[in-house]
């Protein structure tokens, strides 16, 4: 099966109106057979409305740990990397070697967890 994210009318719907396109370039974005900038923000907020990716796998990545620097490094596939720096439990993400987001204070276990989570559907709209 091929790769794309399931959503239903009202977030197909939400998507025409945010975005102002019409319904193919939604599916468009929805199957990757576009991969505008557009196509994927439209992915991401897909994902985070409760779209569900299918036919693909969530990249796992790779983890290294510095110790020197107190920092632990995830990559997920070759365009995301999250920083997590141990003694002040702040987080930054990069895509494509831009900062995407970034995080204050995440030292508790679920919510690191969590973040890492949405990292992971971030990865996977690109």
């Amino acid at each position: 099966m091929k790769k794309q994210i399931v959503i239903d009318t009202d977030c197909r719907d939400f998507l025409m109106d945010v975005f102002s396109c019409s319904r193919m370039a939604v599916w468009r974005a929805m199957t990757f057979e576009s991969d505008s900038d557009k196509s994927r923000r439209m992915r991401h907020l897909a994902l985070q409305r409760g779209g569900e990716l299918v036919g693909a796998e969530l990249e796992e990545g790779d983890t290294t740990h510095e110790e020197v620097e107190k920092t632990m490094t995830q990559y997920f596939g070759k365009r995301v990397k999250l920083v997590y720096h141990k003694p002040t439990g702040d987080i930054t993400v990069y895509v494509d070697g831009k900062i995407e987001r970034t995080a204050c204070g995440v030292k508790a276990v679920p919510a690191f967890v969590e973040f890492q989570k949405d990292i992971q559907l971030l990865a996977a709209s690109l």
